[in-house]
């Protein structure tokens, strides 16, 4: 088992995190520490089911392990093992891993889930105009950008065509060439604030002026499809190439489909005469697909429209040649909880990750009631001169405005001196933006998002219980861990004497039970296991048997030599104890005769066949004698008063 997993389970068993302790009755003092009745509530209840051994169940044998446990813990603290280099880098990297899941809004990102799969349910046909602008742009040049897009969508709105309109303002290099059209498309296939204007705006309708990384856009929706799922299918293509024309590609298809219908194998034909080398050695399958997923309208147009798994298509045209599709399996659209995961794990990875983290600072924000310091932006938007964009900025030392606060959380303040480092850090000189106004309000949202989290994750365990639990879990368990490897554990791997010492000084119980060294024949066929019995009692030998009984191609006796070990094998249990015995076990019209070869008398292992319990027995017995002593070393006082209304709580 890995590290981490034994640590988190050791840690699991025995959380010791505790709230609310005023009012909270003790029921152990260890070493004069309290340990409270809630703590071992809610340890017993987390890992009642997890517990196997029913005797742990009980509430006495629990406290037993409650208390061993927490001595270990006592010991570890003892030793100064909380305080190695090893172990607090350890439990700061997994506090720093666990963390970042905490560091997040669950229900933005839940909501954007179930959005994005209900958008995965249909697809949109959509066109647009685009007017680029830089997200560093000046304010001016943004509104001239905002202008324009206005302009467009006002000429559309009072009627104007938007093909025509598309070809004189929009800045997509494409536009030419289509007019703006986008063609069809579902969630995932645009960035997220082209695909939410699309989605959100009617069939027929124009969008209002949007804004996204490329620029300002309007998005007039065309069409709106519900989707179809995906579909498997195998295609013959005939391409157009340079020995073959469009007339002379459409000749062959016919003729390979004239083929078809006269029932010749589409499997064999694709292999054959498919110009799609990739997919004719699999007889032409193409991978299982959904709608706007081939970069071709005509082909998944055809293949959607089959019917019935074997239906075989006309000729289709494609831009890259002929094609006849045959559907072999439609896949209807997969469940919400089916896609989950996989939807999660895209929206990490989209542009809408930003709404997410963008909502969680506004959780932040409203949690410590930060408020945006307009007087502090204001004074930097003066003082940061505009050659910060080529060179380095020096701080005014001697402005006595440097110690004052921009804003504070909690107890935490943070001064303009330090907002001032932040922005000479962060080097201005690399960014695109060249507006000294634009880029004070950029380093500021920074800022303040970025002590925010920091703050946040800094104060996790006191603020987010079920972060505290975890972490206090792995602490406990890395502790425990590194107590157990030095105490324990090592002591099992090096200390050879001892283990074979121990050994010897109970090497009666490793004891090998009587064995038995069998022949085993097997087969469905009653006459020749009877057969096969007979020739048993001749004392024939296997490949004597196999000769007689095995001459047939179908109906044939299978063989094996074994042993079986008494107390390990319920057959065992059959054995008379003499050798030449033969057993019959009967499974399902499936007959296994058994004969005894020999019996090998009981004896005890050695200590290498037993290495691995011996070593076993040895750690238990290691960890019972220094329990003991821990007992001895540490004080254990019990409120027997408080145990008894535990039980009675637990209704135990």
């Amino acid at each position: 088992m890995h590290k981490k997993s034994i640590v988190l389970f050791l840690g699991v068993i025995f959380c010791s995190l505790v709230y609310g302790q005023q009012k909270d009755p003790v029921l152990l003092m260890i070493n004069n520490s309290p340990v409270y009745t809630s703590e071992f509530k809610r340890v017993y209840l987390k890992n009642i089911d997890l517990v196997k051994d029913e005797s742990q169940k009980d509430i006495d044998e629990y406290l037993e392990l409650f208390i061993n446990y927490k001595l270990k813990l006592e010991e570890a603290k003892e030793q100064g093992l909380d305080k190695k280099d090893s172990y607090v880098k350890e439990l700061e990297g997994y506090k720093k891993q666990l963390s970042s899941g905490y560091l997040t809004d669950t229900k933005a990102s839940d909501a954007l889930v179930k959005e994005a799969y209900d958008r995965l349910q249909e697809r949109v046909n959509a066109s647009h105009i685009l007017v680029q602008v830089q997200s560093s742009a000046s304010p001016k040049d943004t509104l001239v950008a905002y202008q324009k897009i206005t302009e467009a969508r006002n000429k559309i709105v009072s009627g104007a065509d938007f093909k025509e309109i598309a070809v004189e303002y929009s800045q997509d290099p494409s536009v030419k060439k289509n007019g703006g059209d986008l063609g069809w498309f579902s969630a995932f296939r645009m960035v997220y604030p082209f695909e939410q204007a699309a989605f959100t705006t009617k069939v027929g309708g124009v969008s209002e002026p949007f804004k996204t990384r490329f620029g300002y856009h309007i998005v007039k929706v065309n069409d709106k499809q519900k989707a179809l799922g995906e579909v498997t299918v195998a295609h013959i293509m005939v391409a157009f190439n340079k020995e073959r024309t469009e007339t002379e590609a459409e000749e062959r298809i016919k003729e390979i489909s004239s083929q078809l219908k006269q029932k010749a194998s589409f499997e064999s034909l694709a292999k054959q005469y498919s110009d799609d080398r990739n997919t004719a050695v699999n007889e032409g399958k193409i991978n299982r697909f959904g709608q706007g997923a081939l970069n071709s309208e005509n082909f998944e147009k055809v293949a959607f429209a089959l019917q019935s798994p074997g239906e075989i298509s006309e000729p289709v045209k494609t831009k890259y040649g002929w094609h006849i599709i045959k559907l072999l399996e439609k896949h209807p659209p997969k469940t919400f909880e089916e896609l989950k995961g996989e939807l999660t794990q895209k929206i990490k990875k989209d542009s809408r990750s930003q709404l997410i983290t963008k909502s969680f600072i506004n959780s932040l924000k409203e949690k410590y009631a930060l408020k945006r310091n307009e007087e502090a932006i204001t004074y930097f938007k003066k003082i940061v001169p505009a050659t910060i964009f080529k060179e380095k900025w020096e701080i005014p030392s001697n402005d006595p405005l440097m110690e004052k606060t921009m804003f504070s959380i909690d107890d935490q303040s943070y001064l303009y001196k330090d907002f001032a480092k932040f922005i000479e850090e962060r080097g201005a000189g690399k960014s695109r933006i060249s507006d000294v106004s634009v880029y004070v309000d950029m380093m500021y949202d920074e800022y303040e998002s970025a002590q925010l989290l920091q703050y946040y994750e800094e104060h996790l365990e006191e603020d987010n219980q079920d972060f505290a639990n975890v972490i206090s879990e792995y602490r406990d368990g890395l502790l425990l861990f590194d107590l157990m490897e030095s105490k324990i554990w090592n002591a099992a791997k090096t200390d050879s004497v001892g283990l074979k010492k121990f050994y010897e000084s109970r090497k009666e119980i490793y004891l090998q039970e009587e064995t038995y060294k069998v022949i085993k024949a097997s087969a469905s066929n009653q006459a020749l296991i009877e057969k096969v019995k007979i020739l048993f009692e001749k004392g024939k030998s296997i490949e004597e048997i196999k000769k007689e009984v095995n001459t047939s191609d179908t109906d044939k006796v299978l063989f094996s030599q074994e042993e079986i070990i008494k107390g390990e094998n319920a057959t065992a249990n059959d054995f008379s104890g003499e050798k030449g015995q033969i057993v019959s076990v009967n499974e399902n019209d499936y007959i296994t005769l058994i004969k005894v070869e020999e019996i090998i008398p009981s004896r005890i292992k050695t200590f290498e066949e037993t290495k691995g319990k011996v070593i076993n027995d040895f750690q238990e017995d290691l960890e019972k004698k220094w329990l003991s002593e821990l007992r001895k070393k540490y004080s254990v006082e019990l409120n027997k008063k408080t145990l008894k209304k535990i039980k009675k709580d637990l209704s135990i």
